[in-house]
């Protein structure tokens, strides 16, 4: 019998069934954590989780993933699609069975799959009961099979709708708002999972597109995890140049691993099991750190490490500077928990110690010289560590509260309870004064920090522990420090909340706390601990003795274009209605966002009176510019309002498409290029969608009637550019008031930063959060990290998207 040809066939007879489908809509959170945004945008990891089922198999290379203008989402492969024949036991399709029944699936043999990261079956019909709409496209036998759903029953049964010479699996859905707090999805936290997919699959592309805001991003790397390594160590001082990679098979187990070493201080390993994240470790992970340290430490020789110092390495000396990704495929992992983080299975950390063993004997044989620099790297994190000892163990007495008086400035608050206790990280004594003064002793403890904190991206653990703030900050929270000490179980408070001023300075500090957690007490932060406080930044007085506080610019429009709403009415030109009260108020937010959006964009070399020009020209979107006669038609067009236009010229970055310098005569220095990838700016797209709801307003100006006793002289005002209309608004709506711009926390006594920033019923924090984990690494890197040039660079190209800075 050829085994082979078994494992290749998958029909209805591959399908089993555990369970039937219950519960899942009653209690969505067991299924995919819980309903907020995590579990929305769990519903297409599942999806997406079954197509890299079938690429694991071998049948897929490609997966879209296209998130709708109208909230629905799209995910398609070309695989072998879901069966679509009757089940010879349940009486039903096979596409039908898996969309509606929990634990139904072709993973439970290890025949159609071997391994799989879907593990219980319940993902796509999870996904289905949690739907209040889904659409299932089936591309098999050379026809297109359909089904549709409703909050997981089908609503017709399977039908044949075409022909295709395609394979794979397409489903559309669109989450129950009945179900799920929001449903909009968000594009940045799916990139970071397809990006993660992509460099942990190779042979897979993936094509990730938001149509509403015009979006789209292509993943494929040949490199594997290798190229991850890379891209975490993106602008870190390395040593060794190129990854170490190592590749093996034992058992029907996979393993894949990449590791890199670079001068820093802190270790990023990343490790996955069947495609999924294990933040916690596990077997997988133990059984790589038992290899390295055994192969480091065979290694070894008198000429590099002296003898003394030799009997005293550790694990932490190997871990320093070090970025590993580890990937394994396992084809009955066992997870500790059911959030998946920690890796159960006893025997992979033997097979994985084994593997990782002979990869690194091997490199360090045939590659002396590299080796020689880590083993160089690892004896000077050694006697740094011997340095710190004493900085440790008292950094350990003061974490179990042994010698308080390190956080001599901090006010303690009465509840014992660490879950209902919150800390505030105040900048400076004058704001931790009124904090101390406003805040409810209750359960609010106040710690005051002097200056600014030590950067911890550049400092080793024995100099940052010297660090008085630091220590003052470790003894506040009582978890300890270090990968080893700090114990989350411990901590005195699970509300950390950083409050600075809202300034340059403030948001320095902030910057360097958050570099601290992220590197020293991450899981802080991955359990959702740590937040920022939102301090107004305007106070407005007004009548007898009110006053309003207000967290920032777009707060205080929304304030001003409400009061003066009701005394005021637009009409634009040749216009017999007029805009009152609410459309008035929506109104004026697109006119000020249509503004700044202009600001924005003259920042990026198209001054304002060329972008409306455009605009009125007719460009729409990027595709118009694979038009050459559209192109042309748009710099006649330009060249009659006044402007310099050169010709048209192939773009050198967007293949089969054209581009045009414009200038000016009178102010030579004001010139661009516009072509696709202009039209690709975010900032395009939003003054599209603007400029089509105001163009009345924008075209032909429009007349602003004010009510009697607003203005003395009581007439009627036309305007026709939108930025003298704003300010003439806000001019008016500003009558009567005070306004206070605060620039610190100090400025504020003490009744008004509990009732603004401090009083939970009022207040407003931002949860400090890490979607994209790589990113982040590569963002602390470049902002905090040694290397100048990658931060000149970021500053460089990002600088003219700050406001409001103080200088």
């Amino acid at each position: 019998m050829d085994i082979n040809n078994i494992q290749n066939q998958y029909n209805a007879n591959q399908i089993k069934v555990l369970a039937g489908l219950s519960a899942v809509r009653k209690r969505p959170a067991m299924y995919i954590g819980n309903t907020g945004i995590e579990g929305l945008h769990h519903l297409i990891y599942e999806v997406v989780d079954n197509s890299i089922d079938e690429a694991l198999a071998g049948y897929c290379n490609l997966i879209k993933v296209i998130i709708h203008e109208d909230g629905m989402v799209t995910i398609e492969d070309n695989g072998r699609g879901i069966p679509v024949d009757i089940h010879p036991t349940e009486g039903i399709s096979a596409l039908e069975l898996v969309m509606t029944r929990l634990h139904a699936g072709g993973k439970f043999d290890h025949q159609t799959y071997k391994v799989s990261g879907g593990l219980h079956g319940v993902g796509i019909s999870v996904v289905n009961a949690l739907s209040e709409y889904l659409n299932v496209e089936v591309y098999r036998n050379n026809k297109i099979y359909s089904q549709n759903y409703c909050k997981g029953n089908p609503i017709n049964p399977i039908k044949i709708i075409g022909e295709t010479k395609k394979q794979g699996t397409k489903i559309t859905f669109k989450p129950d708002k009945e179900i799920f707090e929001t449903t909009e999805f968000q594009f940045d936290i799916l990139q970071a999972r397809m990006r993660e997919l992509a460099f942990l699959n190779p042979a897979i592309t993936i094509e990730l597109k938001d149509e509403k805001n015009d979006i789209s991003v292509n993943y494929h790397f040949e490199g594997g995890i290798v190229e991850f390594v890379e891209y975490l160590n993106n602008n870190k001082e390395l040593v060794n140049e190129k990854p170490i990679y190592i590749i093996g098979e034992k058992d029907l187990i996979q393993i894949e691993i990449a590791f890199q070493y670079n001068t820093g201080y802190s270790e990023k390993l990343l490790s996955y099991v069947n495609n999924i994240r294990t933040k916690d470790g596990g077997t997988h992970v133990a059984g790589f750190r038992l290899a390295l340290t055994k192969c480091i430490n065979k290694y070894a020789n008198e000429d590099i490490i002296p003898k003394k110092l030799k009997e005293k390495m550790e694990g932490d000396d190997l871990r320093e500077g070090l970025t590993c990704v580890i990937s394994v495929k396992v084809p009955n992992p066992q997870f500790e928990g059911q959030t998946k983080t920690k890796l159960g299975n006893t025997e992979v950390r033997s097979i994985v110690a084994s593997v990782a063993y002979e990869g690194i004997s091997t490199f360090f044989e045939e590659n002396p010289v590299v080796s020689k620099k880590i083993l160089a790297k690892v004896v000077d994190a050694a006697r740094a560590r011997e340095a710190a000892k004493k900085a440790r163990e008292l950094a350990r007495k003061v974490s179990l509260g042994q010698d308080m008086s390190m956080a001599g400035k901090l006010a303690e608050c009465q509840e014992k309870d660490p879950a209902r206790r919150e800390i505030f990280l105040v900048e400076g004594d004058s704001a931790g004064g009124s904090a101390k003064q406003g805040r409810d002793r209750q359960f609010q403890a106040i710690l005051p920090l002097k200056g600014k904190i030590m950067n911890v991206e550049k400092a080793r653990f024995d100099k940052m522990l010297s660090s008085e703030e630091i220590k003052n900050l470790i003894s506040s929270l009582g978890a300890g420090i270090g990968m080893d000490e700090f114990d989350i179980n411990r901590l005195r408070y699970h509300k950390v909340i950083i409050m600075t001023d809202a300034d340059v300075d403030g948001a320095h500090i902030r910057t360097l706390l958050l570099t601290f957690f992220y590197r020293q007490m991450i899981s802080l932060i991955e359990n959702g601990m740590l937040y920022i406080a939102q301090p107004p930044l305007y106070r407005v007085s007004f009548g007898k003795g009110k006053e309003i506080f207000l967290k920032d610019e777009e707060d205080l429009n929304n304030f001003l274009f409400k009061r003066i709403s009701k005394e005021i009415s637009i009409r634009p030109k040749g216009w017999d209605s007029s805009y009152k009260e609410e459309k008035l108020r929506q109104l004026l937010f697109d006119l000020s966002s249509y503004s700044k959006t202009l600001e924005d964009m003259a920042k990026k070399g198209c001054w304002k009176e060329l972008c409306q020009d455009i605009l009125e020209l007719g460009l729409e979107t990027e595709h118009q510019f694979e038009d050459i006669e559209f192109v042309k038609k748009l710099a006649e067009g330009l060249k009659k309002r006044g402007y310099k236009v050169g010709p048209v010229t192939p773009s050198n970055s967007v293949p089969f498409s054209y581009e045009i310098s414009i200038g000016m005569d009178e102010l030579a220095y004001l010139e661009t290029t516009i072509g696709p990838d202009f039209a690709k700016m975010p900032e395009f797209h939003r003054i599209l969608r603007i400029y089509k709801i105001i163009s009345p307003i924008i075209k032909n100006g429009c007349e602003i009637l004010v009510s009697e006793g607003i203005e003395d002289d009581g007439v009627n005002k036309y305007f026709s550019d939108v930025h003298e209309i704003l300010m003439y608004i806000k001019t008016l709506s500003m009558k009567g008031l005070t306004i206070q711009r605060y620039k610190g926390l100090g400025e504020m006594n003490p009744d008004q930063l509990w009732e603004t920033t401090m009083n939970p019923e009022k207040r407003t924090l931002l949860q400090v959060t890490i979607k994209d984990i790589g990113e982040a690494e590569r963002l602390f890197t470049t902002l905090m990290g040694e290397k100048i040039e990658p931060r000149r660079e970021f500053i460089q190209t990002h600088a003219l998207e700050a406001n409001d800075l103080d200088i």
